[in-house]
Order: C-alpha cells, then sequence, then structure tokens
C-alpha cells in the first residue's frame, strides 16, 4: 500500500529492500559512494539546480536550510502549523538560534498582508526577519498555487529576505499543478 501521508509511512517492498542490499556503497563525504552521487545528481538535474545533498530526514533539511539563511537572534516567519513548528520539537531555536514568528493560516496560506505585517523594521530592538518558510504540499495536504507563491517571493524581494520551501511533499504538489 502506498500511503502518501508521508514519506516515512510507507513500508519498503521485497523489490526495494533487494535494491538496497545490492546497491554499491562507499564514503559520501569522500564522494566515493557511487550511488550517494548518482542520488545527488538525479535530484539536483530533476530540480533544475547545480547540486543536491542528501540528508537522512526532512527534519534535517528544514534546520539546514533555517541555519544556512539565518544567523542567530534572527526572525523566521511561518505559519503556525507547518512541519518545522508541529514536529520538530524546537529545533530551530536550538540549532540556529533564531525566533519562530507564526502566522494563523488556512490550509497553508498565510495572508500576504500578514506576511507583510510581520515583517520587522530596522529597530536596534527588534530581531532581524530574514527567512519566510513555506510547505508545498501543505502538511495537511493541501498544495500553494504557483501564483500565491510568487506572490510571497514579491513580498521577500521588496524586503531581502529569504525563503525556504520545506518540499517533503515536493513531487506531489508538482504533479497536482502539472508542473
Amino acid at each position: 500500500m502506498i500511503d502518501l501521508r508521508s514519506d516515512t509511512v510507507t513500508k519498503p517492498t521485497e523489490a526495494m529492500r533487494a535494491a538496497m542490499a545490492a546497491a554499491i556503497v562507499g564514503d559520501d563525504v569522500y564522494g566515493d559512494d557511487p550511488t550517494m552521487n548518482e542520488l545527488e545528481n538525479y535530484a539536483a538535474e530533476l530540480v533544475g539546480k547545480e547540486a543536491a545533498l542528501f540528508v537522512p530526514s526532512g527534519t534535517f533539511g528544514n534546520q539546514l536550510c533555517i541555519l544556512t539563511h539565518t544567523k542567530p537572534s534572527d526572525e523566521v516567519i511561518l505559519s503556525d502549523d507547518c512541519h518545522i513548528i508541529q514536529h520538530e520539537v524546537g529545533a530551530a531555536g536550538l540549532i540556529s538560534g533564531v525566533q519562530l514568528r507564526t502566522i494563523e493560516c488556512d490550509s497553508g496560506l498565510m495572508p500576504l498582508s500578514a506576511i507583510k505585517k510581520r515583517i520587522r523594521g530596522t529597530d536596534i530592538h527588534f530581531p532581524l526577519t530574514r527567512l519566510i518558510c513555506l510547505e508545498n504540499a501543505h502538511g495537511d495536504g493541501v498544495v500553494l498555487p504557483l501564483d500565491y507563491m510568487a506572490s510571497i517571493r514579491e513580498i521577500a524581494d521588496e524586503q531581502s529576505i529569504s525563503i525556504h520551501l520545506d518540499g517533503a511533499r515536493l513531487f506531489n504538489a508538482a504533479t497536482y499543478l502539472d508542473t
């Protein structure tokens, strides 16, 4: 059975287990694992990026991105029911030392006006807003429309803020959006 709630609930088939057991392996840190190299190259090509990095979990990927785009004491804007808030045990504060500023959303869509309102100015008393996090498909299965994501990009560009997309279900969203 294929269960699309999460990448962690579908059990591997016997064919999948056989492929894992037969895979040629090596030390991926030294670039000696041809299976890992092939996976990372394929992932980068698939999404049109120059490189990809395999990480062992969605939490690891999200936290790596937050750490990459922020400095300690920065602020991150995200929806109040996204995975980073609901399922990652406060990792953003622990690992990156950031403050999370949530926005109540409706099916993964944070109101654009609320995002604009939450972006901090440069007052010395405020943390700097450095990142907006989105999730597509959202944890409840709702796919964020491309025009909505483009609107977020406009807001972020106007304010010189980065965007991170939690794409744990990215290919489900791409299939739904036919893109």
